[in-house]
């Protein structure tokens, strides 16, 4: 890995945590509100958020190191499975840090990347139904919005057109988070200018990044033999009928319910078995690609039971993955191989974290005055960065 001056990490670190810290407190939120659409709430607040800090600091590279950082410090979400959120903040990144390279640090160029970024959190909502479902319920959906389109009379509005739609409604969503993020950054910056009372970081106590579960145990084994029974299974299940397709996703869960008992939490939520029945119940009455529902398909019904054993090994699979990718072995190896200034930086980052956390508003008051918040938030970039500092020999002796 090529060597680059530590100032952009610590600066990365800085917006990383603080990036995290929101993602965590309104993350947590949403979650327990059971919220349809918190990732796009988040990605806005992204986009928001990453614009504005580019108006107090313009080092290029700076934005796709803080979302690996956020993305790396969302491991510690209580939910089982992380990997989708991580892939999701990095992608996020990467398309912010892309199209401002491409059209400049100018109000143009953050338009463009706000809008594919946010746009993204479509994206991957949709490749992560596919993922969980496979390619049976995109033709569902699509017989379930035909039927709807015939009730009200509006049969020529095609399901790609209102694909369209949506799109453009993200993209414009996109364009205006990323104004507003350009001028939440100019206001802090002028903020900034001004004396005020710095709020403690306390950074004394050690870091927990690499102990998040102390009872368990890591294998890279396991790691990759979950990826070959998730691949395998859902192959069988493809390709061999619902009959061994479920005996193979007994056998996986009985070999996941030995060693990842936590993951099972998620399944004793009452909403998440009644998203198990409604795609049932639409399986079994429009799989069959009729404009008019019948009483009952045999052939709906095994698609829909083979749809929701899909999601359950892909959950779980998901679930296990993300455990064994905290293994310390696999932060050894990367730290080895020329990644200690991603590990110093994220270390400081997750040390900050129960203090940044403490200081930043509550969800009620973020929803209330987001833009105050986000300023709010901004205005603890220079302070953290002379906290960082000072710290960084500090951290980089603990690893």
């Amino acid at each position: 890995m090529k060597r680059t001056p530590d100032n952009i990490w610590l600066k990365a670190s800085v917006l990383g945590s603080l990036w995290a810290s929101v993602e965590i407190i309104l993350g947590s939120f949403f979650h327990n509100l059971q919220l349809p659409f918190a990732g796009t709430l988040l990605a806005i607040f992204t986009v928001v958020f990453i614009i504005a800090s580019l108006q107090l600091w313009k080092e290029n590279g700076i934005i796709w190191r803080a979302g690996l950082i956020c993305a790396l410090m969302k491991s510690i979400s209580p939910s089982a499975v992380i990997l989708g959120p991580m892939t999701g903040i990095f992608l996020e990144a990467l398309l912010l840090e892309l199209f401002i390279f491409i059209f400049g640090k100018n109000l143009f160029g953050y338009m463009i990347a706000g809008a594919m970024a946010v746009l993204s959190a479509l994206m991957h909502k949709f490749f992560t139904l596919l993922l969980i479902y496979g390619w049976d319920s995109v033709k569902i959906l699509a017989n379930l919005y035909r039927y709807a389109m015939k009730q009200i009379h509006s049969e020529h509005i095609k399901p790609v057109d209102a694909l369209i739609v949506l799109i453009l409604v993200y993209i414009m969503v996109g364009v205006f988070a990323a104004i507003a993020g350009y001028f939440i950054g100019k206001q802090a910056k002028k903020e900034q200018l001004k004396p005020s009372p710095e709020k403690g970081f306390d950074l004394s106590k050690p870091s927990r990044m690499y102990e998040l579960q102390t009872k368990q145990h890591y294998s890279v084994l396991l790691l990759f033999i979950n990826v070959a029974f998730v691949i395998g299974t859902l192959y069988i299940l493809n390709n061999f009928g619902l009959v061994y397709g479920f005996l193979a996703s007994l056998l996986y869960i009985a070999m996941h319910a030995s060693r990842y008992k936590n993951s099972f939490r998620q399944f004793r939520k009452p909403l998440l078995w009644l998203q198990f029945i409604i795609l049932i119940l639409l399986s079994t009455l429009f799989y069959s690609g009729s404009e008019q529902p019948h009483s009952f398909n045999l052939s709906g019904l095994l698609m829909g039971l083979n749809m929701v054993l899909r999601a359950i090994i892909v959950v779980l699979g998901f679930s296990a993955i993300s455990v064994e990718l905290r293994n310390p072995f696999v932060k050894t190896i990367l730290y080895r191989k020329g990644f200690s200034q991603l590990y110093n930086s994220l270390g400081l980052a997750f040390s900050a974290l129960p203090s940044i956390i403490e200081n930043v508003s509550k969800p009620k008051h973020i929803f209330k005055k987001p833009f105050k918040t986000i300023t709010e938030i901004l205005l603890h970039t220079n302070y953290l960065l002379i906290i960082f500092t000072e710290n960084k020999d500090v951290q980089a002796d603990h690893h």
